[in-house]
């Protein structure tokens, strides 16, 4: 089975605001691998408008090239090794930014399509240590008023999830966490004593004001407080664990890449990953081995479930995968009859490769409309005038 055909689009979808009743636009990069065989593989990178271009073109230049040399398509590990350690030789063999995102797509339709040649589901060609896992829901997100955020939870609360995540806000340099701590503090009023409850930094703090933030939260039994620092600091992270014990760290290595992992790992409580960033299934798979040997658990965020939920159910220290509010949008345009949780829980199916069914009339109106937004932007040198499409 040999590759016939590389596509790689930008899409953009108009997507629900939970609660508010509006609309916004979603970018987000898919590639297409098509086999002689007839077989598609899809895999998706995380990139809005003024980022994909160069990850569209590491695609369709550099690792295509690669992609035509292998011997048989649906062969992931090889295409790693020989083509996203090779496209990045001069940093030192270990991918980050764009190139291992870019990577990361290509990784995902490798195995969805080596999924489909086989019949089986990606999750049990990965391992196969859960039919069913934990998801938590992201629901506070920065562009709610508190009345709104306050509903949101409600709203999840009451279709059944049992882990709710906020984004924390950016708190002014480190001067004032009080609106995070309130924030943490409805939540728990309103999901009650037993649910999880997650803060997610977004690499949003210092180190002293992580630190107070910490100390402050402790008393609401938080589950984890994930990415709490401006950078993937080891020695920082270890610094906060000391100042605040009893709130666990969790946070993901900078590049897609088992060695950023093993630097960071010392430092944490919880090893979050992203199919979509973090080398796709074959690299994260990596990751959470390595996890599994210091006995943490392992966690997904940045959304894209549907993908992740493959990930955590292959593995046997698997926790929980990110139900992200917004991204799920996207998900139900763009997929036919995806899986969705129930009770805070997502039972898999199976469906060969990934099990995803595109919308192929949401995908034609998508790449017409990620057309638009790229000529607006000067994407790959069309166009002169600006126009976004978030990636929230």
């Amino acid at each position: 089975m040999k590759l016939a055909n590389v596509d790689c689009d930008f899409l953009v979808v108009r997507i629900p605001i939970p609660v508010r009743g509006t609309e916004t636009d979603y970018g987000i990069l898919m590639v297409t691998l098509e086999t002689d065989t007839g077989i598609r593989g899809i895999g998706f990178a995380r990139e809005h408008d003024l980022h994909a271009a160069g990850t569209r073109l590491l695609v369709l230049n550099d690792l295509r090239t690669f992609l035509e040399q292998m011997p048989e398509i649906d062969l992931p590990g090889r295409f790693w090794h020989d083509a996203a350690f090779e496209a990045q030789r001069g940093d030192y063999r270990a991918p980050s930014g764009i190139t291992a995102r870019a990577a990361s797509a290509v990784d995902q339709a490798l195995w969805d399509i080596r999924g489909q040649a086989l019949g089986e589901p990606v999750y049990r060609l990965l391992g196969g240590a859960q039919d069913e896992i934990d998801v938590y829901a992201t629901f506070g997100l920065n562009l709610f008023t508190p009345e709104e955020e306050a509903e949101a939870a409600r709203q999840r609360k009451a279709e059944g999830f049992t882990a709710f995540k906020l984004q924390g806000a950016h708190a002014d340099r480190g001067r004032d966490v009080s609106v995070d701590v309130d924030r943490v503090r409805v939540l728990r009023e309103i999901v009650g004593p037993d649910a999880r409850i997650i803060l997610d930094g977004r690499n949003n703090y210092s180190l002293y004001q992580a630190t107070e933030l910490a100390k402050r939260i402790a008393e609401f039994n938080v589950a984890y407080f994930d990415e709490p620092l401006y950078a993937k600091d080891p020695p920082a992270l270890l610094r906060l664990r000391q100042a605040a014990p009893t709130v666990p760290l969790a946070g993901r290595s900078r590049g897609g890449n088992i060695w950023d992992t093993r630097d960071l790992i010392g430092a944490l409580d919880v090893l979050g990953s992203n199919v979509l960033d973090h080398g796709g299934f074959t690299q994260s798979v990596k990751m959470a081995n390595l996890a599994e040997v210091y006995q943490l658990p392992v966690v997904t965020g940045g959304a894209w479930h549907l993908q992740n939920a493959h990930f955590i159910a292959a593995i046997t220290n698997g926790w929980m995968t990110e139900y992200h509010s917004m991204a799920a949008g996207i998900c139900e345009r763009l997929f036919k009859d995806p899986l969705k949780p129930v009770n805070g829980r997502i039972r898999m199916n199976d469906k060969p490769g990934l099990g995803l069914v595109l919308d192929e009339d949401v995908v034609r109106d998508a790449k017409k409309r990620g057309q638009e937004v790229r000529g607006a932007v000067g994407y790959l040198g069309e166009g002169k005038s600006r126009k976004t499409a978030s990636n929230i």
